[in-house]
């Protein structure tokens, strides 16, 4: 009775078989459309994103601020801290001291943390983790560049009683917090 069953047996199997394989390229389809779909969502658009920005004060106690271009997303023609977005996987002191290289060229020592807002507007969201942060040994205010030159216009230290106008929001707001550390 066996030997009658086998053919049948081998049928079942055959078709177990090439429905594990549709299911596995199903699975990998859905896998990588997911993959292609996350790789293409933006973070304060499509989610909500992290930032970091610091105030940046040099030996004389002057603070860094970059003016954003006019074609900026945020803030266009207003002057911020510098700072942006922390990647997967990136602490946020580490993704503070990468942007800090990335937009000025210096390097930063202790960074303390100023304020943490939500700042829901536009059709955006960001959380943004302010701090504020001196420069590093052997690096000084004559070391700072715009080194992103199609994202801001100007970089500058300035008194923190005679800042430049107009500000970022999310500079703005920070100041008073930032007088009353200093």
């Amino acid at each position: 009775p066996f030997a009658f069953q086998m053919p049948a047996i081998r049928a079942r199997i055959r078709k177990i078989h090439s429905v594990s394989r549709w299911l596995i390229c199903f699975v990998i389809a859905i896998l990588g459309l997911g993959a292609r779909l996350m790789s293409s969502l933006k973070p304060g658009k499509d989610f909500t994103g992290v930032g970091v920005g610091a105030f940046i004060f040099d030996e004389h106690g002057r603070v860094l601020l970059l003016k954003r271009s006019s074609s900026a997303r945020t803030a266009p023609g207003a002057w911020a801290r510098p700072g942006g977005a922390v990647d997967f996987g990136e602490s946020c002191e580490a993704a503070l001291a990468r942007e800090i290289r990335e937009e000025t060229n210096l390097e930063i020592a202790e960074p303390q943390l100023l304020d943490v807002t939500s700042e829901p507007s536009g059709g955006s969201h960001w959380v943004s983790i302010g701090y504020t942060a001196e420069l590093a040994p052997g690096c000084h205010a004559e070391d700072a560049k715009n080194m992103e030159p199609a994202k801001h216009d100007d970089i500058g230290f300035f008194d923190l009683e005679a800042l430049p106008t107009p500000l970022a929001d999310f500079t703005a707001n920070a100041i008073p917090a930032l007088r009353a550390m200093r």
